[in-house]
Order: C-alpha cells, then sequence, then structure tokens
C-alpha cells in the first residue's frame, strides 16, 4: 500500500490539531515523549481487530501516512537508522467507524455462468441489493446463495476479502474488488468462522 509521507515534526503539529492518530507498531520509545501513547493506540487496534493477522492491521484500517523518523547514523559505517510510524486522518477513522455501526448482512452470490466465481459484499438488504447487481446490464443473473446478518458487516467483508486476497479476480460482471475464484462451499466456510464473533441472528439461505 502507497502511504503518504509526513515528516515527525509535521504529524506532531497535525496530531496536536486534532486532524490525526499516530501509531507506534514498533513500540520504539526512542522516538519521542508520546511513543507510549502511539503504541497504545496501536495496541488498542489489535485488541479490537484480533481476527486480523498483525502485520495486516494498519493497511487494514487504512493508514494514510508513513512517517519515517531517523534514529542512529553510525559514523565509521555511514549506515542509517530508520524507524517508522503511522497515521490515519481523523475524518478516515471516523467514517471507518461510522460504517462499522451499520452492521447488516455480508452475502455470497454465485452465477452458472462462471462456475468458479463467487461474489462476497454487503448491504443493508442483500435482495434489494441483488436486483440492482442484476439490473445492471448482466448477460447472466447473480443468484444470492446466503447472508449473514452481523454487527459489523464492514469488517466482516474486509476479513472476508482479505483472506480471498490471492483469489480475487476482475470481472465484466462489476466491481472486481468483490469477485473471488474460490468455491461457494469453501466461502460460506470462511464466512462462517470469521463472522462468528459478529452473528447477530440466524443466516439466511437462499
Amino acid at each position: 500500500m502507497a502511504y503518504r509521507k509526513l515528516s515527525l515534526q509535521r504529524a506532531l503539529e497535525l496530531e496536536s490539531l486534532g486532524l490525526i492518530k499516530i501509531y507506534n507498531p514498533g513500540n520504539h520509545s526512542e522516538v519521542h515523549e508520546k511513543s507510549s501513547e502511539w503504541y497504545k493506540n496501536y495496541e488498542d487496534l489489535t485488541y479490537k481487530y484480533k481476527k486480523v493477522p498483525l502485520g495486516s492491521i494498519l493497511d487494514f484500517i487504512g493508514v494514510d501516512y508513513m512517517i519515517d523518523v531517523l534514529t542512529n547514523v553510525d559514523k565509521e559505517t555511514s549506515r542509517y537508522t530508520w524507524i517508522y510510524l503511522y497515521a490515519q486522518d481523523i475524518s478516515s477513522i471516523n467514517d471507518r467507524q461510522d460504517n462499522e455501526k451499520k452492521g447488516q448482512w455480508v452475502y455470497i452470490l454465485t452465477n452458472e455462468a462462471y462456475p468458479d466465481l463467487v461474489k462476497i459484499g454487503k448491504a443493508v438488504n442483500p435482495q434489494d441489493r441483488i436486483k440492482g447487481i442484476n439490473g445492471a446490464g448482466t448477460v447472466s443473473e447473480w443468484k444470492l446463495r446466503v447472508a449473514y446478518p452481523v454487527t459489523d458487516d464492514y469488517r466482516v467483508e474486509n476479513m472476508m476479502h482479505r483472506h480471498f486476497e490471492d483469489r480475487r479476480v476482475d470481472s465484466d460482471q462489476g466491481s472486481s474488488r468483490e469477485f473471488f475464484k474460490v468455491s461457494f462451499d469453501e466461502a460460506v466456510k470462511v464466512l462462517d468462522y470469521i463472522s462468528k464473533d459478529f452473528f447477530d441472528g440466524d443466516p439466511k439461505v437462499f
């Protein structure tokens, strides 16, 4: 993922204005007197998103900035030691939190014309959503196979997409980010596992 770069000084200015939140994933205490506070910000993410691998959490929340801090220069070898912090716009955090509060459904669609593909998405009303998908000039209609009611559809959908990232495919049937080369049975198995901490009722099979 490409990050915008910030100097530590600029990051501190933006943080003081309440515009960004800084994360210190390596718990580097030597960077600044606020290092422990920034590490706590990161630690809070690891507790909130327990199912997300540690190495993917910052990408999962979509951090906006990387802050590279020079901490040491070896005069004999001319080698530099850099430490990396990350930051996110407060507006991005608020948008994510608003999305996470919506809840509703994560669904899986299949299509007879694409037997090796599934479409994984989220919607307030999956049945209305599929009408919109099939009404957008599709040659063969997608079928709603299963929908899980969850307390956090944004998070569950994101984790599903990341789990199958290496099997994401381009498609002429709409947004390519939601299409995956995976069997329906495997997709359901993974959705059942990922969403178990977010169940908000019984899944619907169509």
